[in-house]
């Protein structure tokens, strides 16, 4: 693989600058109110080098979504059970969830836009957050076939399943990043999966 020289990793550096501060901008402001000059002002970029990347407030934001999928779609892969030195299944879940989870509630400002879904106004927004969790609960039904078909879980409707899994994660995020002191991510997954796996595992 090439190496990148200087100017492209400055470029990929003043694209992530902007990403950054349009999400804090986001979080705070919400997408309807986030104004396209708080953005550039937030990211202390001109107006010129902010289109040298995006063509608009939606496409920073749909990029935004973008990686926050890429990056969950990375840690969310099929379980291990042909392997004799792989972990026990339930162990590889747990961690999966862990990992997860602590990608969402590390980054504040990318857990509060996601959880604005069915709260903004702008219709834009509200479609684009609603295909990033279509999205999410197209992974979470394939992986419960996939649990099935391992025998790590019972049968189950995976569609069900999947939007109840979907809404008890949202609640624990916005549980962990509203609350002043809240409990570690590890002791919230153990409970999560105690109440959401206890009646499909296997």
């Amino acid at each position: 693989m090439a190496q990148l020289v200087p100017a492209d990793l400055a470029k990929q550096e003043r694209r992530r600058q902007i990403i950054t501060a349009a999400k804090a901008v986001f979080a705070d402001a919400g997408y309807h109110g986030a104004s396209f000059h708080s953005i550039i002002e937030r990211a202390q970029i001109g107006r010129g080098n902010f289109y040298l990347y995006f063509e608009s407030k939606s496409s920073v934001f749909s990029s935004i979504l973008d990686q926050a999928m890429s990056d969950l779609r990375a840690r969310i892969h099929r379980i291990e059970v042909d392997d004799p030195k792989a972990a026990p299944p339930q162990v590889q879940l747990r961690q999966q969830v862990v990992e997860t989870l602590e990608y969402i509630v590390r980054d504040r400002a990318l857990a509060i836009l996601l959880l604005s879904a069915g709260h903004t106004p702008d219709a834009e927004a509200a479609e684009r957050l609603d295909q990033f969790f279509g999205e999410i609960r197209d992974l979470l039904h394939r992986a419960f076939e996939i649990g099935t078909e391992i025998k790590l879980l019972r049968k189950v409707d995976p569609d069900l399943a999947a939007a109840a899994m979907l809404g008890m994660i949202r609640g624990v995020v916005e549980q962990l990043i509203t609350q002043t002191t809240p409990p570690s991510v590890e002791k919230v997954v153990d409970e999560l999966l105690l109440v959401a796996l206890r009646g499909v595992l296997a």
